[in-house]
């Protein structure tokens, strides 16, 4: 006997009322001497260069395996994070003089929040690996708690860094020196330094791409990728198409709204439901709330067991309450996700929003 899958919609909506002999190189000669295409490091450390985020000594050396100072750190994060902040009236070190190589990119790190402001800054001092920690986590604006999978025997409960390290861990900046132990006391290696960065800086990508977001309830990061992109943009074209007949303005995709979208579509596969309301996030608008998506009015049609963008928008439009979301003229945008479960079940979220 032939299985029959059934074709299931449902539809919501809701209103609401000083380095001597360190110099700066061409991108072209960033090629470190002391370096070789084996290196461990290698690849990191040539990104570091090429982009002049990290530059090599007067003599073409890079010294992969010396520790790298707090004044080389500043520069290097000030550098990938490719900021302009106003210096002007900065909070002065007093061994950290105008004159000083790095003194502007110093400056911009007090700015951001990443240095502390004291009376001296120690720039040739190397730095440790939990004062990286933290120094990385304040740059990139990575979340940081205390609910972390990572646990180190050598990080106590009351350790300063402990949430800083754990939270780095858990998403694969910075590990430990083994399974058990992180070493925070330990100093960075110029190479381990290019490493740790420009991890951070494919982090910090990722979250601005939408490809993952951090779950405020579940104190986590959470991917956040689409199954299919070009289905999402089907749908809302096939959906305009049914505005533009109504004679209504079309609603425009929203890459923030298509991440919400995302995130329940995910939940609907991980927690085995189709409702419109989750057992963990609760109601649509409280999911959109949850993850900071501001909006006046909320609406969600949500569908599975359907193959393709246009039966979910034909099956929508045969149901009156999914056909007046896609008909409400006060709605100005939408986010589409498909998400698909281990039997290939796909699951289809439309959300619909005003601002």
């Amino acid at each position: 006997m032939k299985k029959l899958l059934s074709i299931m919609v449902l539809s919501i909506a809701a209103t609401v009322g000083s380095l001597t002999g360190f110099s700066q190189v061409e991108a072209a000669s960033a090629k470190a001497v002391d370096v070789t295409n084996s290196y461990w490091a290698n690849a990191s450390i040539q990104h570091m260069l090429t982009k002049q985020y990290m530059t090599t000594y007067n003599d073409n050396t890079f010294k992969p395996e010396q520790a790298i100072t707090r004044a080389e750190a500043a520069a290097a994060i000030a550098r990938s994070l490719q900021t302009n902040i106003d210096i002007e009236n900065p909070v002065k070190f007093k061994d950290v003089p105008t004159t000083h190589p790095y003194y502007k990119e110093i400056c911009q790190l007090v700015k951001l929040g990443v240095i502390q402001k004291s009376d001296a800054f120690h720039p040739e001092e190397p730095l440790k690996r939990m004062q990286v920690a933290k120094m990385l986590a304040l740059a990139y604006q990575i979340k940081v708690d205390g609910k972390n999978n990572s646990q180190f025997a050598d990080i106590t409960r009351t350790h300063w860094a402990k949430d800083y390290i754990e939270s780095l861990a858990d998403i694969g900046i910075i590990g430990g020196v083994d399974a058990k132990h992180f070493a925070p006391d330990q100093l960075v290696t110029r190479a381990q330094f290019a490493v740790f960065v420009e991890r951070s800086m494919i982090f910090q990508q990722k979250i601005k791409a939408l490809e993952v977001a951090y779950d405020y309830l579940a104190k986590d990061y959470i991917p956040t990728v689409n199954l299919s992109s070009e289905w999402s943009k089907k749908v809302i074209e096939l959906i305009n198409v049914e505005r533009q007949k109504n004679k209504l303005e079309p609603v425009a995709y929203d890459s923030k709204l298509t991440q919400i979208a995302i995130i329940k579509a995910q939940d609907m596969v991980n927690r085995h439901y189709f409702e419109h309301v989750s057992p963990y996030y609760g109601a649509p608008w409280d999911l959109a709330t949850l993850f900071d998506y501001n909006y006046t009015s909320f609406g969600e049609n949500i569908a599975r067991n359907i193959k393709t963008p246009e039966i979910a928008v034909k099956a929508w439009m045969a149901s009156p309450s999914h056909r007046d979301n896609i008909l409400k003229e006060h709605y100005t945008n939408t986010g589409v996700a498909i998400a698909q479960d281990s039997k290939g079940n796909y699951y289809w979220v439309q959300m619909f929003s005003s601002q």
